[in-house]
């Protein structure tokens, strides 16, 4: 047994100890038999061990268990030999590598996202391009005490392969796994949860005021994406963080050239001159002198200096320099010699602002080696963004979102007028088939909720009927313009809302818990959700046929109820209409949506035990049907509301309706059964 100590910027110190080889880091191969210890003292940050920086029992108790890495010869057996990656168990072991070394790394990184892609069919598109970057940010900065945030999930598998958590990369998106996305509660190197993307700025430059205000050094970087340029969350942050002028590197991750289809990296040498400290000082001096001679000079200084960075830049990056930011760029993501360089170079800076880095990556980028084991290993290639087009077609299941697009497709040729908006991180397959059909009636805006809310509205004041579709989790971010710009106008905009309730592995950030809950309690909105596809279908054609108001109905991610493939046209519901499905006695189950599959479920057990239950399917929630519940409350002795959603929702409402019309007073006893009980 030896020891190891390295000695990093900031006071920070690494204690080591571990079975010592002849390995250039002295580090053993076998990284379950090396344990570290990180000495934060001189910041005020104290960490035992290896548990997460979290006084949240919990967190504590995942981060201790994420840590008891078990053996790495016994669960990857089977793959290309990575012997720069097994003596690498936290960001410090990057520390002493040669860029040579940590070119072999990121090979041996892709190599094993391209194992774990083979078992499992979520997309490693965006950490396969960012693998070098990963690398870079982590070789040059000091996690966890600089801070460094992600706004998109999908970027930071290699960041979890690097600190700590590769033990546990399979079972990812599993019960008691890891998250697909950063968590507090999952590492200390995790600096704050990602949800939907475009929260990194804000959240990162908050953390820099902070710094500020405590007079402490660390670094903020955080990185966003393509689909992050989309949002407005990111240029109202960077706008203010271009006011308070506080430190903090924000780094674009451009996987698809979002400035400019042709964008290439500028050379090595402009990046350097661009992003050294003496040019960033000259340039500081420069802005100085002009103001002291006033006259106009600052200004037309100004100018130029805009005029000869746009000419070296691509177009549209002086709109950083605009809010603020000093832009730096394009890098080739896949340089790690530029990227390292540029990376030290920024964060030598001090006093100098905002920076924003813009990087150029390749989604599909894979050296020789990687390619040829994903060639070997595994010829069916699984590299869908986002999801699995692997299957043949001959055996996919049909969804409830195949069923919309048949109905919306059926509609759109009774109504001429039908325009459809859609929003959120990515499309569905199944709306790719509308998109190429109404290319002139479907507008795709991407991470721009709150636009595509307002722009449905603006669409309906001209005439028009617009089907806005939006996953449940997406709304949430809009729900500002859902009440002003809809509901309180009583503008009629049909909100088709997707993924509602549970979504399977893409766990809590995707997951549509609440919008039955916050859709239901605005005046004039008609919520419904039907309990089968037949039910989508009638209400795809009773949304049509609203004019007079605003509309939603959610349904669930997955397969549809039955197996054949038979579209009937959709017939318009009586709003806020039930129906009974079985009559039986004393025991009455009222689903809502999807639910009410389950309590036909339990009706067919219960009456293999001779207990006849009844089953409503309840399909409003909003306006409830009144009628409906008098007479279940009258005739039965138990009335149990089955629901998939938050406290405040469809039971809620029921439960405020018995209460007021003195249904309670006589026999029957209400309950309520939610698939979510923790909130």
């Amino acid at each position: 047994m030896g020891s190891a100590v390295a000695q990093c910027p900031h006071g920070i110190t690494s204690h080591s100890t571990g079975n010592l080889g002849q390995n250039k880091l002295g580090y053993s191969s076998r990284c379950s038999k090396f344990p570290c210890q990180l000495d934060f003292a001189r910041f005020g940050l104290l960490h035992q061990g290896s548990s997460a920086a979290s006084s949240s029992d919990h967190s504590t108790e995942f981060g201790r268990r994420i840590n008891a890495v078990p053996d790495m010869d016994d669960m990857f057996w089977d793959k290309v030999p990575t012997p720069l990656l097994d003596m690498v168990e936290n960001p410090i072991h990057l520390k002493n590598l040669s860029v040579q070394e940590l070119k072999g790394l990121a090979s041996e990184i892709r190599s094993e996202l391209s194992c774990i892609m083979s078992e499992k069919p979520n997309s490693l598109k965006a950490s396969l391009a960012v693998v070098e970057l990963t690398i870079a940010i982590h070789h040059v900065f000091h996690a966890p005490v600089d801070k460094i945030l992600w706004d998109v999930g999908e970027q930071t598998y290699a960041h979890k392969i690097l600190t700590g958590r590769r033990a546990l990369m399979r079972m990812m998106r599993q019960k008691n796994g890891l998250s697909g996305f950063t968590s507090r509660f999952e590492s200390e190197y995790d600096s704050f949860g990602t949800g939907h993307g475009c929260n990194s700025v804000s959240a990162g430059l908050g953390m820099a005021i902070a710094r500020d205000i405590k007079g402490k050094r660390d670094r903020v970087v955080t990185v966003i994406s393509n689909a992050t340029t989309l949002a407005g969350q990111v240029y109202e942050a960077m706008s203010n963080a271009g006011y308070l002028d506080s430190n903090m590197i924000v780094i674009l991750n451009d996987s698809r050239r979002s400035l400019h289809p042709k964008i290439e990296p500028l050379s090595s040498t402009l990046i350097k001159i661009q992003s050294s400290k003496s040019f960033r000082k000259f340039r500081e001096a420069a802005k100085g002198i002009t103001k002291r001679i006033g006259r106009g000079m600052h200004e037309l200084a100004a100018k130029f200096d805009e005029y000869a960075r746009g000419m070296i830049g691509p177009q549209g990056s002086t709109l950083f320099e605009e809010l603020g930011l000093y832009y730096i760029g394009p890098v080739d993501g896949h340089n790690l010699e530029d990227l390292i360089c540029v990376l030290q170079q920024v964060s030598s800076l001090d006093s100098m602002g905002p920076v924003l880095i813009h990087v150029i990556t390749e989604d599909n980028h894979q050296d020789a080696e990687c390619n040829e084991k994903i060639e070997s290993d595994n010829p069916q290639e699984v590299l869908s963004a986002g999801y699995d087009d692997s299957v043949s077609s001959s055996v996919q299941t049909r969804t409830y979102s195949d069923c919309l697009v048949d109905s919306l497709l059926m509609e759109a040729e009774k109504h001429k007028d039908i325009v459809l908006v859609h929003a959120g991180m990515e499309m569905e397959p199944s709306f790719q088939v509308l998109q190429e059909t109404f290319a002139d009636r479907f507008f795709d805006v991407g991470m721009a909720e709150q636009h595509a809310v307002t722009f449905s509205a603006g669409l309906s004041r001209g005439g028009l009927r617009p089907f806005c579709i939006i996953p449940s989790t997406f709304l949430q971010r809009a729900y500002d313009q859902v009440v002003h710009d809809v509901d309180r106008q009583k503008i009629p905009v049909r909100f088709v809302i997707t993924s509602a309730g549970l979504v399977g592995n893409s766990g809590p950030v995707y997951c549509g818990a609440f919008d039955v809950t916050f859709m239901s309690c605005l005046p004039n909105m008609i919520v419904m959700a039907p309990s089968d596809e037949d039910e989508l279908v009638d209400m795809v054609a009773t949304a049509a046929q609203i004019d007079d108001r605003p509309v939603c109905f959610r349904y669930p991610r997955g397969a549809i109820v039955r197996t054949d493939h038979f579209m009937h046209p959709g017939i318009p519901l009586e709003i806020g209409k039930g129906r009974v499905l079985v009559e039986g006695k004393e025991v009455a189950l009222l689903g809502y949506g999807a639910m009410v599959q389950n309590c036909l479920k339990a009706q067919a057990l219960l009456s293999r035990l001779g207990i006849e239950v009844t089953v409503a399917d309840a399909r409003f929630c909003k306006p409830l049907d009144t009628e409906l519940l008098t007479l279940l409350c009258e005739n039965h002795k138990f009335l149990i509301t089955v629901e998939e959603g938050s406290i405040g929702g469809f039971a809620s409402h029921v439960a405020q309706f018995i209460a007021l019309n003195g249904h309670l007073d006589g026999t029957v006893k209400v309950m309520n059964i939610r698939n979510f009980h923790f909130w």
